[in-house]
């Protein structure tokens, strides 16, 4: 019964391997049920086992259908929706012999909750122009619920003869469809991609969200117009209130903001990034853009702008690097006065000056973590102390947390002191307290 199929059914660009099972039954004029049997050693075949098929598919079972119907194991994964794993869907709380149909004994319902926006099991959806062409093609895509227009043949895809809908497909839907589409291939990237789509879609249809490939059929422009709006937004990182996020709760809409352009990469190391953005990256652009915060929070949330910009991480990711009883407080007040900026017509100047504190941050590679660590020894003090004797005792200790190590690290600490703020201070005294610290720290490592 495990027998090599006698010839080789070439599959088409993108198919779905439970229409692919189809159109070899019916090219050996054999029912379905008849050859998934032969491919899974199933007895009593029903229609679940066929409902489990296409959805994914463990490798050694890959393997052995492989060898039976003339395909290579990469061609059989390649029709399978596991292929959309790290951009559209998440097959990471199910293995994949959840889906196996030799093992679907007694499920009823198929376990797709966890695995991202599939349309339900039992529908088939498809464009009526690609079918005719290929008697029985149905494309894996077609199974997304982001997936709603064939864009080459610039329809909406249906489900079934009764569902035939009219409706204008201008390009800037066409255009909408082909950027989802172009991001299915797994990547970090596009993964976020699409978990933020599905946030703006659950917040721009509600309910219909969870339907989204059936309301387009009883209202297309609509859900069309919501979709390609969605879509937009993704694609305008950087602007909060654009993207809607000014009417969500501040935890879920810093999940969902990154900066317009990140400036190097994922790949950077955060520990020369400091909690608060040193006063001669942070003065007179960003202090003028932030004056309605107070000096402590606008260097904070210019810090963590830098870090979005330096990193390409959301706004929740970046604030992870703050201590951790800042993070929530920094990352509402980040949220707020973007807000406002962009409201102003100035956000796009916010992320300029934070993408360039953060070239000049990386090119300094300043180690912030480890003066975190170090700010408080008594050694340094005496050494920026000799440095500037005249200086009064609590302002030297006040500028080693708060302009050198640029953190958050006493309590004891305060934005500014008797002799004046921290920050004229700074400008006096600081560059020769930075100059005798840098060689006491060489000296250190030498």
């Amino acid at each position: 019964m495990t027998t090599r199929l006698p010839l080789r059914v070439e599959p088409s660009p993108g198919e779905w391997w439970r229409g692919y099972l189809l159109r070899v039954a019916a090219y050996y004029g054999v029912h379905p049920f008849n050859l998934l049997g032969r491919l899974h050693g199933i007895d009593a075949v029903e229609r679940r086992h066929l409902r489990w098929s296409g959805i994914a598919m463990p490798d050694d079972v890959a393997r052995a259908v492989a060898a039976i119907v003339n395909l290579s194991p990469v061609e059989i994964q390649g029709m399978h929706l596991s292929v959309f794993a790290g951009s559209a869907l998440n097959f990471a709380v199910r293995g994949f012999e959840d889906f196996d149909p030799a093992l679907a004994f007694n499920v009823d319902r198929l376990p797709l909750g966890g695995a991202g926006p599939l349309v339900k099991a039992t529908r088939d959806r498809f464009c009526p122009m690609c079918v005719h062409a290929t008697p029985g093609y149905r494309a894996a895509s077609w199974r997304l619920q982001v997936h709603l227009v064939c864009t080459r043949h610039r329809l909406l895809l249906k489900g079934g003869e009764d569902t035939a809908v009219n409706a204008v497909i201008d390009d800037a839907v066409v255009d909408s469809q082909c950027e989802v589409l172009q991001r299915l291939t797994p990547s970090e990237e596009n993964a976020a991609f699409f978990e933020h789509l599905h946030a703006q879609l659950a917040s721009s249809n509600g309910q219909w969200r969870q339907n989204l490939e059936q309301n387009v059929l009883v209202a297309p422009e609509q859900v069309l117009d919501t979709f390609r709006l969605s879509v937009e937004r993704v694609l305008t990182p950087g602007y909060p209130d654009y993207q809607g996020l000014a009417g969500w709760p501040s935890g879920i809409a810093a999940r969902r903001l990154r900066s317009p352009d990140p400036a190097v990469g994922a790949d950077v190391p955060s520990d020369c990034l400091p909690h608060l953005l040193p006063m001669h990256l942070f003065s007179p652009g960003l202090s003028d853009l932030l004056h309605r915060a107070t000096i402590r929070h606008a260097r904070a949330i210019s810090a963590v702008g830098a870090s979005m910009c330096a990193t390409g991480r959301t706004l929740h990711a970046a604030a992870e690097g703050l201590p951790s009883r800042r993070r929530a407080t920094t990352s509402a007040l980040f949220l707020e006065n973007l807000i406002q900026l962009e409201k102003e017509g100035r956000a796009e100047q916010f992320w300029s000056l934070c993408a360039a504190a953060a070239i000049e941050l990386l090119r300094k590679g300043t180690n912030y973590r480890r003066r975190e660590l170090v700010c408080n020894d008594e050694d340094l003090y005496l050494v920026a102390t000799a440095a500037e004797p005249s200086a009064y005792v609590r302002t030297v200790r006040t500028w080693l947390v708060d302009q050198w190590a640029c953190t958050y690290t006493s309590s004891n600490v305060r934005p500014s002191v008797l002799d004046g703020s921290i920050e004229h201070f700074d400008g006096l005294s600081g560059p020769g307290m930075r100059e005798a610290l840098e060689r006491f720290l060489q000296e250190l490592t030498a």
